[in-house]
């Protein structure tokens, strides 16, 4: 014995074809209704439940140089590049250990750290190790949902 017999597909397109056909007084206001209202509502999630702002315009500059540009010339800008990759590797480096100061974990930078001091003096390096601000974000509706109404308030 089967569990399910074979649908007939033509036979219920055919009903649902000829219910269709009969003429009743709203049908087209219901077929409107019908059709308009769910495009409505994914519309209105589509655009309200999670906002999206439109990314801002980004300009990337390119430098050119002379072609008579000088061996010192190229060593400076070497060394300036150098020396502000160094002063952002400092600057995680000083995230990390506060991380790890956190979480009770040990983290040894101490060599690190000289190097920085090396090349790029005691001041700027005791200024990449300070913590910086960090920049205000915007939160979402389903992220103030998530986090419960006793801190939606401070939004």
């Amino acid at each position: 014995m089967r569990m399910f017999k074979p649908v007939d597909v033509g036979g219920g397109l055919s009903d649902f074809w000829a219910y269709i056909r009969q003429p009743r007084p709203h049908r087209w206001a219901s077929w409107g209704v019908a059709l308009v209202l769910p495009l409505v509502v994914f519309y209105g999630f589509s655009e309200h439940l999670i906002p999206y702002e439109k990314p801002q315009p980004k300009i990337i500059y390119f430098e050119n140089w002379k072609q008579d540009r000088g061996a010192d010339e190229i060593r400076a800008d070497w060394v300036a590049r150098a020396k502000e990759t160094t002063r952002r590797n400092a600057e995680k480096r000083a995230e990390y250990q506060r991380l790890a100061d956190m979480m009770g974990v040990a983290y040894d930078s101490a060599e690190a750290d000289k190097v920085t001091r090396e090349t790029l003096g005691e001041e700027a390096a005791a200024a990449a190790k300070q913590k910086r601000p960090v920049a205000a974000q915007r939160s979402t509706l389903a992220e103030r949902a998530a986090r419960g109404p006793q801190s939606q308030a401070a939004d």
